[in-house]
């Protein structure tokens, strides 16, 4: 009995030694690990263009407008909205979204115990759907400096040419929502970078089973920020060929307040 243990115990760690010893696995960890530093450099630099993550983490509070538009396929008008945005972030978190559709008003509301929806002063609706609406909101807003976000998990996917666009650096982003309340998606984005200026451009998701391609038309700044001013959604195939626009949206009358002023 004693021999067989010890054979069993010698089988094991020999298996062990094989499998950390594997050319490809520790290739394969290398290749990662490289991946994750480059697209770090990538998203740093870009952030010093759109300002410094010290500014943008000492932001109290942030209001601006934001109009939507969705179109069909056929350039038809689906729908218009227009939102304005009203985040505490500081010292205290609380999330303000109102707006009116017809003689119907709507308003968010989001903090650190709970995420509501009313209409007209009723609640119409709470938990993780209406948190995620928020997270979703705030993310755009902030890119690139989400991308920092804790639990992101970024790739460099290479070198990539989208519709004539000049090269672009393209990084790759997985989200977990089920492990970080910060993340609102499961989907896999993509975002894009101008090689030469670190300028956040687009960004690509896919949504089961579609492809979106977001460009970003033209930003504003502000007390020293770079946020976006336009931006323009496009169904695309999974090259980032655009199919047909999907989406509009225009940001205005930002206004900023940082801790301690």
């Amino acid at each position: 009995m004693k021999n067989i243990k010890q054979l069993v115990l010698i089988m094991c760690i020999t298996s062990c030694v094989l499998v950390s010893c594997d050319p490809s696995t520790e290739k394969d960890k290398v290749d990662n690990q490289s991946k994750t530093s480059i697209a770090l450099s990538i998203v740093e630099d870009a952030i010093h263009k759109a300002g410094t993550i010290e500014k943008w983490n000492t932001i109290a509070s942030l209001e601006y407008t934001k109009k939507s538009r969705l179109l069909l396929e056929n350039g038809d008008i689906e729908s218009e909205v227009t939102q304005r945005h009203q985040y505490e972030l500081r010292p205290n978190k609380r999330i303000t979204i109102s707006w009116v559709v017809d003689k119907d008003s709507f308003v968010i509301v989001h903090d650190d115990v709970r995420s509501q929806k009313f209409k007209n002063d009723s609640l119409i609706g709470d938990g993780a759907t209406v948190k995620s609406a928020v997270n979703s909101a705030i993310y755009v807003l902030g890119m690139p400096f989400k991308l920092l976000d804790k639990g992101t998990v970024l790739s460099y996917d290479g070198l990539k040419s989208l519709n004539a666009m000049d090269t672009v650096h393209a990084i790759k982003a997985t989200y977990n929502p089920n492990e970080h309340q910060n993340h609102s998606t499961q989907d896999v984005w993509w975002y894009h970078f101008d090689k030469n200026t670190s300028s956040f451009l687009s960004s690509m998701v896919y949504h089961e089973p579609t492809y979106a391609l977001i460009d970003n038309v033209s930003v504003i700044k502000a007390e020293g920020l770079t946020f976006p001013k336009r931006r323009k959604s496009y169904r695309c195939d999974s090259l980032g060929n655009k199919i047909f626009l999907r989406a509009e949206f225009w940001y205005d009358d930002y206004s900023i307040n940082f801790l301690n002023e």
